[in-house]
């Protein structure tokens, strides 16, 4: 089964997406001008963009995910397509991660940054899509030296989103969910032998800021973490470390807090020692 927790950034509207069923689940990390070109918004983007995978994929173990994906992605562009602008540069977008749990293949699919970890007998292995970081460079690359609300900062802000979205689903830059479900078909995908996988979970790029941004621990390190705290809890974590850098002094960052998901499967519930889950993380557990 697994275990979900999502928390917005403070002040903001929620949008990452987190749905499971007993052996599958789904983290989907919304991005986009908000309202831009769709006036549904991100969020409503990234729900119906989770959704629609689950109902794809649920009860289909044989289906590949990219298909999956693709047959989400084609259902939610149908939905808006006569209401909203889907050229719009600032029409929804996001980074999607799958997981899911068979008798015999653990599979993971990561379209852009959404982290999908297995860890088997030969340590922690990754599925992510990191083309977007390899063509316009890491976000604390480019805000390095600068402080949250400076122009300095807003300006290369400003110039790192605009490189994003130049290069953004061509075939000579990087792949995002959107208004074209061909972006399916360039998600990294891995296959794992269950008998051989110890950990499974998916993070969204905020969950994951404290290993892969700001250097504080090892992936062996952050998943003996998750095991001691749990989802709800390293989000927590998560939260402290970047509240106690309110600036962006020590760890250069696009924004002081991102909206943070985990989703981690386990064969039984985590002991009331370790965590007592909220009614939040209740309404998505799958038992």
């Amino acid at each position: 089964m697994f275990s979900l927790a999502t928390d917005a950034a403070p002040g903001r509207p929620n949008e990452d997406f987190v749905v499971a069923t007993p052996d599958l689940a789904i983290v989907v990390d919304g991005a986009g001008v908000p309202m831009g070109g769709c006036h549904h918004g991100v969020a409503w983007y990234a729900q119906q963009l989770g959704a629609r995978t689950l109902s794809a994929l649920a009860g289909r173990p044989d289906l590949p995910l990219r298909d999956g994906l693709y047959e989400a992605l084609a259902a939610v562009a149908a939905s808006h397509a006569a209401t909203c602008d889907l050229e719009d540069p600032g029409t929804p977008c996001a980074a999607v991660g799958i997981l899911r749990i068979g008798a015999d293949t653990v599979d993971t699919l990561a379209l852009s940054d959404v982290t999908v970890m297995v860890e088997n007998s030969e340590g922690p292995q990754i599925t992510c899509d990191l083309r977007i970081e390899e063509i316009s460079g890491t976000e604390p690359d480019a805000v390095a030296g600068l402080l949250f609300n400076t122009p300095e900062h807003k300006a290369a802000l400003s110039a790192l989103v605009g490189s994003q979205t130049r290069t953004r689903n061509r075939d000579d830059g990087w792949w995002v969910a959107a208004a074209d479900p061909e972006a399916a078909c360039h998600a990294m995908v891995n296959s794992y032998a269950s008998s051989d996988v110890r950990r499974r979970a998916i993070f969204s790029d905020g969950a994951t800021r404290p290993v892969d941004q700001m250097g504080l621990y090892s992936w062996p390190e952050y998943l003996e973490l998750l095991d001691k705290l749990g989802p709800r809890g390293l989000i927590a974590h998560v939260r402290e470390i970047e509240s106690a850098d309110p600036d962006g002094a020590s760890h250069p960052r696009t924004k002081r807090h991102d909206d943070a998901t985990v989703a981690t499967w386990h064969q039984r519930a985590w002991s009331a020692a370790r965590q007592r889950p909220s009614m939040h993380e209740l309404m998505w557990q799958a038992t």
